[in-house]
């Protein structure tokens, strides 16, 4: 048996460039108005957010990833998060 994809819910229409980074994440992307009322929809930053994040937000979302101390300059940090969430196409 062939093994799922995760399911991500993004609201459509889905930019070209956003549905490339999701598939090369390795998720399956199912409009949002489909999503179950009880599901928590998970929302992935693009990279114009990560642009945006502060600090802190970015040493959460790096953590998520599996980085156990992120330090340096927000931009270096803001970099790795885009390198890890992010196949270069």
């Amino acid at each position: 048996m062939k093994p799922q994809k995760p399911v991500i819910f993004e609201p459509h229409p889905v930019t070209p460039e956003r549905k490339a980074e999701l598939h090369a994440a390795g998720y399956k992307i199912i409009d949002a108005r489909f999503a179950p009322r009880e599901a928590k929809v998970p929302v992935l930053p693009t990279r114009d957010d990560i642009a945006g994040m502060k600090r802190g937000e970015v040493v959460e979302w790096l953590k998520a990833h599996g980085v156990d101390d992120p330090k340096g300059p927000v931009a270096d940090l803001r970099d790795d998060l885009s390198r890890a969430m992010f196949a270069d196409l």
